[in-house]
């Protein structure tokens, strides 16, 4: 476009950026082919909010720059209104200017996009002779997304008010897809456009300054803001109390400072969505031009592909053998596809009315505080006892409640039903816990409960060891007997009864998993066996299956006296071929003939080779076989790809892809090793600049900068394998790591002490190519 107009926005402070650019401005020759410059100074006129005056300025003007030197709400905000109007965006950066905290690369977001630096006025106006070239951001929204119309954002921290709008959301039977940074530590601009334009709602909350991680959610929620209202999608925003949100954008949300101020916003915004559904007026961002930018490969989390995921879910054995019922438990390592197999699990068997399925999603910091609360002042025996008193409890009342939800239109229907319906309801409806609200709210109720009555009876620190009777009287608000006596009888009308648990492992505190805290999940166990053993005694066919992280459950084994009484299916890969298997699933659904070969699809997604190397492979042995981990990396690429108007992914945009990934990776993995070791969670930092092959020696060198006993050493050393950030270097220059061994632990530190036998030196560890990029591994020869 020749003769453009272009509105640039910067941030106030520090001083030096507006001087810079006002100046970068004022020089720039107008025989550019640019019309027309102004910034947002020229905006400020008295008497009208700021924040008005620039939105109608940038849909004014043809083009938008943004400084991102120094990140906050308004410019963040703005960058994706321009996104949603389809305007073409230059962002920069002052380079001298030391970063401050957040920086974009903490936030994400920016680094997906790309921007280009300067040192001062003359080297930015250089970069605005830019402008006439500039494109828009090369993202189809396909079609509205009808099954999840929903888009959201979590907050790291699950505080009671995050708890209550989840909660609100689930209430108005909105379905949704999140971004959740439990699960994913960067937002990449590539999804949050292409989410927010397929949504026809977009619910954000503000944090308020005292919470941790307050400013990095907040300016991911400036930026969903701003595309949401670009995009002219339903928006709701709600700030708990009165800051951080700027004077000028106030009237973008609402506040709230009591709970059931949250219940009113969402009431009013679900009925605002249910009509944007109604009249169905979603238009795509842009028309897509190439097969790359029409591509969906559906999201890397489980959760937010309930629309698609059963198209191309790919069965494994684990799948069929928790579909059987032959396993209570389903371990793997993050990323890799429980929380995918236990949806898909759960929706074949609702597809049989007579089962009874509960898909339980607790989230493990709930939990975590009646052992805070009640189970720290008790003797081990009593927490044991107290702790499967309150899970018995539990699940006997979510069972009731969704007999009684499943059937509250058709036992008027069935004369058989009518009866024994009232009777359970009338058994059931006798405590405050059966309050309105998801799962996660009504153990909130019960904890809560619980605690104050425990508070009411005994002093702290006056009892260690309860008997039964007033475990019981605590626990236990329902006549028990004459509860389990009805539930039994409704039962029976029922072919089987399936209790499915996800979560419980997420949301753990920042100070690792302790022992105790594995009397949640064994007590779990307990309950759940005792359950089934009793209702089996009547006839009744009933299965839980829990999903836990992998490196949970071996802590949970360690701690497990009668380890290997319940069965279990690993969902960890190890077959490259499986993997090119599920890439290619997601390929064909968009559009393609489902027989076409992975060789003949990934064609038409990616070059062939990188360096010499397949490019398939290439990712693959990035990803610690983990799908999520695939699936974002090839995400990365492909919005690198797309931002630069090629038709296929590039060699070069596979290395600034996997140099995004790598620095999410390193991130990500140090959180799970945290879990796990608190003291070894920024490990992975001490390997930063090393040599890519390091002996034992220079390892446990590396290692000793750390300050940690060389117990604890020895420990990381095997945490490290474990998670394959290491792996041993064979004598065929070959490494292998845990998934290259079928993640048999013993094996690999079996080689290890076999090389260290035969002389020092002779055990060589390999650092996974994943975190070269994110690293600066320096690359043996």
């Amino acid at each position: 476009m020749s003769d453009r107009t272009a509105f640039v926005a910067y941030p106030a402070k520090p001083l030096v950026i507006g001087q810079t650019i006002e100046a970068a401005v004022s020089a720039l020759p107008k025989q550019l082919g640019i019309r027309g410059i102004e910034t947002w100074k020229e905006t400020d006129v008295a008497g009208q909010f700021i924040g008005h005056r620039v939105l109608e300025r940038i849909e004014h003007n043809d083009c938008l720059v943004a400084d991102i030197s120094e990140l906050n709400f308004n410019v963040t905000y703005e960058i994706g209104f321009a996104i949603g109007k389809g305007k073409p965006l230059l962002l920069t950066r002052y380079s001298p200017l030391q970063a401050s905290s957040p920086s974009a690369t903490e936030v994400g977001i920016f680094d997906t996009i790309g921007y280009k630096e300067y040192q001062n006025s003359a080297g930015l106006a250089d970069i605005l002779r830019d402008i006439p070239t500039l494109e828009p951001i090369k993202v189809a929204a396909g079609t509205p997304n009808f099954k999840t119309p929903l888009y959201l954002i979590e907050a790291l921290f699950k505080t009671d008010s995050v708890t209550r709008i989840v909660a609100r959301v689930k209430k108005a039977r909105l379905s949704y897809r999140s971004f959740d940074p439990n699960e994913q530590p960067r937002l990449s601009a590539f999804d949050a456009i292409q989410n927010v334009a397929q949504s026809h709602g977009v619910l954000l909350h503000l944090l308020p300054g005292r919470i941790r991680d307050a400013k990095v959610h907040n300016l991911r929620v400036a930026f969903l803001a701003g595309l949401a209202t670009g995009m002219e999608k339903v928006l709701l925003i709600l700030q708990d109390g009165d800051e951080p949100v700027p004077l000028d954008y106030r009237d973008l949300v609402v506040s709230f400072r009591d709970p059931a101020q949250i219940d009113e916003g969402i009431a009013d915004f679900a009925t605002r969505v249910t009509e944007a559904l109604q009249a169905s007026t979603d238009r795509p961002v842009l028309a897509p031009k190439t097969f790359l930018e029409r591509l969906t490969l559906g999201s890397s989390s489980a959760e937010n592909e309930l629309r698609d995921l059963a198209a191309y879910y790919l069965q494994t054995d684990a799948f069929n053998r928790a579909a059987r019922g032959e396993v209570r438990l389903i371990v793997g390592r993050k990323g890799s596809g429980k929380t995918a197999l236990f949806l898909q699990v759960r929706d074949l068997l609702r597809g049989r009315r007579t089962n009874v399925v509960l898909d339980l999603r607790p989230e493990g910091y709930k939990l975590l505080r009646f052992k805070e609360v009640v189970l720290d002042l008790l003797e081990e025996g009593t927490r044991d006892h107290t702790l499967t008193a309150f899970w018995e409890y539990l699940l006997l009342l979510e069972i009731c409640r969704k007999l009684l939800e499943s059937d509250e239109e058709r036992h008027m229907r069935d004369g058989r039903l009518f009866e024994p319906y009232k009777r359970l309801a009338t058994a059931y409806q006798s405590d405050e816990y059966v309050a309105e609200g998801d799962f996660s709210e009504r153990v909130s109720v019960l904890l809560q409960r619980i605690r104050d009555d425990f508070n009411a009876r005994y002093e702290r620190g006056s009892v260690t060891r309860l008997s039964q009777a007033q475990v019981t009287e605590l626990i236990y608000r329902h006549d028990l007997s004459a509860l389990r006596r009805e539930v039994v009888a409704y039962l029976g009308f029922k072919e089987s009864l399936w209790l499915l648990f996800d979560n419980l492992d997420k949301g753990w505190p920042t100070h690792g998993i302790r022992r105790e805290d594995l009397i949640i999940l064994r007590t779990l166990l307990e309950a759940t066996r005792k359950l089934e053993r009793e209702l089996s005694n009547y006839g009744i066919d009933a299965h839980a299956v829990i999903f836990l992280r992998n490196d949970v459950f071996e802590l949970l084994v360690e701690e497990t006296p009668d380890r290997g009484k319940d069965p279990r299916a690993l969902v960890d890969w190890t077959d490259p071929e499986e993997m090119r298997e599920l890439v290619r699933r997601r390929i064909v659904f968009n559009d393609i003939a489902g027989d076409r070969s992975f060789a003949d699809v990934w064609s038409m997604v990616c070059v062939s080779h990188i360096a010499g190397e397949e490019t398939s492979q290439y990712m693959i042995e990035r990803s610690l076989m983990r799908p999520r981990a695939l699936l974002d990396l090839i995400s990365h690429c492909r919005s690198c790809a797309v931002n630069r108007g090629h038709p296929r992914i590039e060699a070069d945009d596979i290395r600034k892809g996997l140099s995004l990934y790598s620095t999410d990776l390193v991130r990500e993995i140090g959180l799970e090793i945290r879990d796990v070791l608190p003291e070894g969670e920024d490990v992975l930092y001490v390997f930063i600049d090393v040599s890519d092959r390091l002996d034992e020696t220079e390892l446990r060198s590396l290692l000793a900068t750390l300050g940690l006993e060389r117990e604890q050493m020895s420990r990381l050393v095997d945490i490290l394998l474990w998670y394959g950030v290491l792996g041993l270097v064979r004598e065929d220059a070959e490494v292998e790591y845990i998934y290259s061994l079928n993640y048999d632990m013993r094996l690999l530190l079996a080689k290890i002490r076999r090389a260290e036998d035969r002389g020092p030196g002779r055990a060589v560890f390999g650092i996974n190519p994943a975190f070269w990029a994110g690293l600066g591994i320096r690359q043996s020869s």
